[in-house]
């Protein structure tokens, strides 16, 4: 007990303190107690225990701050290029559904070619219905997105822009080789209607039925000469001035006057088709005319070697008589 009262009373004693300026300033005494410096020595220790503390606790605090804003920086930077390249897939998707239904009409012009119409042939829709094409609209807007479908752009975006990248690439690929095959149907179709256009495949006559086949094609007693002859046609026995068809699509080659013929018209059709009408009466086309198949030619007569009005008709392929009733007949 005495020792606290020995050591408090040597805390509170006073301590002078003798200042000596230069000789022309007096001396100054200041009176201090011992306590005053440990109390100011324990106020600086204690100081810079806090502020230690204090710059270590925010020092920290920072450090996972910046952390999660580092983090967050980059979750917003890869949202971001996955929204981009979402939006790029999208674009090449709606290019790809252009494409296709490009395809659609193509394949649309190649059935009204072979005249096959929606109710012979229910034509599938071609679609390319995908999380981007459905959504086009939100995506170009960069609306927030969600609910619904849209969790898959949440979920999994990596796989999804994967498996995407994968299907357009294959569609892609694939398109200009159906292109191919569709520009070769396309012309296989157009030869094949040029060809149904050039085959003689109808009645010669316009006669409502009142005619009738007087002389068959191949070989015949000769109604002029009397002799066995070749007959490259067929005679059909017909009323004067009955309307002569053009029985397929070609160009006049000859409109005149020949040689047992009488006045006769000879057509080019193509694909080495030729038809002949002879014995006319009348002709109404003349030479280099294009024809339709069931246009009005001339009018039937008896004109040349003839015993009788009648027509005199003929099929020819690459110059070789053909036997009409293997393309037409009653």
């Amino acid at each position: 007990m005495g020792s606290v009262k020995t050591l408090w009373s040597y805390l509170f004693e006073k301590l002078d303190i003798i200042i000596t300026p230069a000789p022309r300033y007096k001396v100054k005494i200041f009176s201090i107690r011992r306590i005053v410096p440990v109390i100011i020595f324990v106020a600086i220790i204690l100081t810079i225990g806090i502020l230690t503390g204090l710059y270590k606790h925010y020092h920290n605090n920072y450090l996972l701050l910046s952390d999660k804003l580092t983090t967050l920086e980059g979750v917003r930077k890869e949202n971001q290029r996955l929204k981009d390249e979402l939006y790029a897939l999208s674009r090449e998707t709606e290019l790809l559904r252009e494409n296709l239904t490009k395809l659609r009409e193509f394949n649309k012009e190649i059935k009204n070619m072979i005249d096959l119409s929606e109710k012979d042939d229910e034509e599938v829709e071609l679609k390319l219905q995908t999380l981007f094409s459905s959504n086009y609209n939100i995506f170009q807007q960069t609306l927030p997105m969600g609910g619904g479908e849209f969790h898959l752009y949440y979920r999994q975006p990596a796989e999804l822009i994967k498996q995407t990248k994968k299907n357009i690439y294959l569609i892609k690929k694939e398109l200009p080789e159906q292109k191919k095959e569709l520009e070769k149907l396309k012309d296989s179709v157009r030869e094949y209607k040029n060809l149904k256009a050039a085959t003689p495949d109808i009645w010669p006559l316009a006669d409502k039925g009142d005619s009738f086949i007087s002389s068959h094609f191949g070989w015949r007693i000769g109604p002029i000469s009397g002799k066995q002859e070749f007959h490259e046609g067929l005679d059909i026995g017909v009323w004067y001035n009955t309307p002569v068809l053009a029985t397929a699509d070609g160009i006049v080659k000859f409109a005149g006057w020949m040689n047992g013929y009488g006045w006769v018209i000879i057509i080019d059709h193509g694909f080495g088709f030729e038809t002949r009408y002879g014995h006319l009466n009348r002709m109404k086309v003349r030479k280099g005319k294009a024809v339709k198949r069931g246009q009005v030619i001339a009018l039937s007569g008896n004109s040349g070697s003839s015993t009788g009005p009648h027509l005199h008709y003929e099929v020819r392929k690459n110059n070789i008589p053909q036997n009409p009733l293997k393309y037409i007949g009653r």
